[in-house]
């Protein structure tokens, strides 16, 4: 699980400064990759239509899994996911909480924006079963610790010495975080969650 940290001055900064992080840190890994199985998961649908219109001024290869996206759509938009017909696949958290789709063919999740609801968490992350040489990156800064359930009058505290890293990568072993039916364990994936929350402050 890798998470990388953007800089953001507020609160009411946060949504550009992820905007601005991703497209000019990581989507251009995503465009120079071959790779596919590109799931990229937006919490809310203003950023949803965001990266929406500019994976489309990209001319990137990506399908949509929305909460306003047609029935017809979404079945298509699936099996072209899974075929490698689309190289990306934007889904929202609102299309998960109403329809817990299964997406097979993920082997890179992209977490733009962490879940509202922290019980999707672990169900997001479970959306890697079965993928090989499957990655995780979620993206966030020092307000997303809110979020993460983190007490908000708790005051961000400064590295030693000002120095702050920008990336922090949690490796655990397999048999540790999996359960009998080979999925992440919502405890596990909370204890996921509280490092994340470490690495905010």
């Amino acid at each position: 699980m890798i998470y990388e940290r953007f800089d953001a001055d507020s609160i009411v900064d946060s949504d550009d400064a992820r905007f601005e992080y991703f497209t000019e840190k990581v989507f251009p890994k995503i465009k120079d990759s071959i790779q596919g199985g590109i799931m990229l998961f937006v919490s809310s649908y203003f950023e949803y239509v965001r990266i929406r219109n500019f994976l489309k001024s990209q001319n990137a290869s990506f399908c949509l899994l929305g909460e306003y996206t047609k029935q017809s759509d979404i079945s298509r938009a699936r099996v072209w996911f899974f075929e490698g017909k689309r190289k990306i696949m934007l889904y929202t958290e609102r299309a998960h909480f109403y329809h817990r789709y299964k997406i097979r063919g993920i082997q890179n999740l992209i977490i733009y924006s962490l879940p509202e609801r922290r019980e999707f968490y672990p169900e997001i992350v479970n959306m890697l079963e079965g993928s090989h040489n499957m990655t995780c990156t979620a993206i966030f800064s020092r307000f997303d610790q809110f979020r993460a359930g983190e007490d908000s009058r708790k005051p961000a505290s400064k590295k030693d010495g000002g120095i702050r890293e920008e990336c922090f990568c949690f490796l655990l072993e397999v048999s540790s975080i999996r359960t009998a039916s080979n999925s992440l364990s919502v405890r596990s994936a909370f204890c996921l969650r509280e490092l994340f929350v470490k690495c905010c402050i």
